[in-house]
């Protein structure tokens, strides 16, 4: 298949399949594909199959010569709840499909691909629910400029979807209402590009580093029927992260990310027919996410992989909400990747994220816990050609 065929399928049955989740770095997920999960989320400086699209594109230019095709699908399952209030949410299984498509020739690699980056979801037994879900076609670019440099981008078409239903004085009237039937579209959607900038070097035969920008995706505003959402907006970032290979099967990584939420997830305004109804007050502070992970060869099929990822809580006490509880910090990750043959590989992770709680501090949520825990798994065949 041609590669602007399969952009435009990719297009096409993105725009059907967003994928709604619940992210755990905020709205973004803890690792993109299930090499770098089951590495804790460690990504930018080795190679990672055509999950380089979400992380870093640069380690596109380190895949051996010829053509890779992907097909991942991920679940995140959280259990939140607010005890003594809304009690536990419904919303405890969310699929993210993906799929992405890498050709290297001489000195370029270039693709395209289709991964759900994130979101958030809730529904409790009073009818109060919201579902947030965020994707990118995504299409790259990377370059061998020498034996050890790498330089790769992308520009990114990024959409999200939303539902919300929200009963806000307690009336029992559901001041805000509009949602779909779908598990994978919200009723009111929204489009915007971005782009990422990116680079591996090989300091040594055993390191290399490697680092990306993205910039932010200011979707102007979500729309359905007569509601309008605006300020939802996903951040820019900043990573960096080295890759060490410690022995003929041991390889090592580790990664710092600057998720720049304070500039990004402020005050989400919601109207209808123009008139406002709601301002959801968000402020969330800027969040530092550390990565590391382990991966060992234990033969020429078998590859073990063991990770540990943070980041702190970015939404502040006083403006945490039930509806967007995207409070989870630490996440415990192991994972595989088995070779059927040369051609042909499975790989697995799974991320065990231990229950967070807060409790908030503001005049709209003064004295509400929230209790947020995950168990959340990807699974991923790669073809070579």
């Amino acid at each position: 298949m041609r590669l602007n065929q399969l952009a435009a399928t990719l297009a096409a049955a993105g725009l059907a399949v967003p994928g709604l989740a619940m992210a755990t770095n905020g709205m973004l997920m803890e690792g993109y594909g299930p090499v770098a999960a089951g590495m804790g989320g460690a990504s930018m400086a080795y190679d990672n199959g055509t999950a380089a699209l979400a992380n870093n594109p640069a380690t596109l230019g380190l895949m051996r010569e010829g053509s890779r095709v992907d097909v991942m699908v991920g679940f995140v399952g959280p259990d939140v709840s607010v005890p003594g209030m809304m009690g536990t949410s419904e919303a405890d299984a969310f699929y993210m499909p993906a799929i992405g498509y890498v050709k290297k020739q001489g000195k370029f690699a270039y693709g395209a691909g289709i991964y759900g980056q994130g979101g958030m979801g809730t529904e409790y037994a009073n009818g109060d629910m919201a579902q947030v879900g965020v994707g990118r076609v995504i299409f790259p670019l990377a370059y061998n400029v020498s034996e050890r440099l790498n330089v790769g981008g992308s520009i990114d078409f990024v959409w999200a979807g939303m539902d919300l239903v929200a009963d806000l004085n307690g009336d029992g009237i559901k001041d805000i209402n509009f949602k779909d039937d779908s598990d994978f579209t919200g009723a009111a959607k929204g489009y915007s590009l971005a782009a990422k900038l990116g680079f591996t070097f090989r300091l040594s035969d055993a390191v290399t580093v490697g680092g990306v920008y993205q910039t932010a995706a200011n979707l102007p505003e979500l729309e359905e029927a007569g509601y309008k959402v605006e300020g939802f907006d996903m951040p820019q970032t900043l990573a960096l992260g080295v890759a060490w290979q410690a022995s003929e099967r041991l390889m090592v990584a580790a990664d710092v990310k600057d998720v720049m939420w304070g500039s990004s997830m402020n005050t989400v305004t919601i109207s209808n027919e123009g008139g406002l109804v709601a301002p959801f007050q968000q402020d969330w502070d800027d969040q530092i996410v550390l990565a590391l992970g382990l991966s060992y060869a234990f033969s020429d099929a078998l590859t073990g992989r063991i990770g540990y990822n943070h980041g702190d809580n970015p939404i502040p006490d006083r403006f945490v909400n039930f509806l967007w509880p995207a409070i989870v910090e630490d996440h415990y990750t192991v994972g595989f990747g088995y070779a059927f043959s040369k051609q042909s590989t499975l790989n697995a992770a799974l991320s065990y994220v231990p229950e967070a709680t807060v409790t908030g501090t503001g005049p709209m949520n003064g004295g509400m816990q929230i209790d947020h825990s995950q168990l959340n798994w990807q699974l991923m065949y790669s073809y070579t050609f």
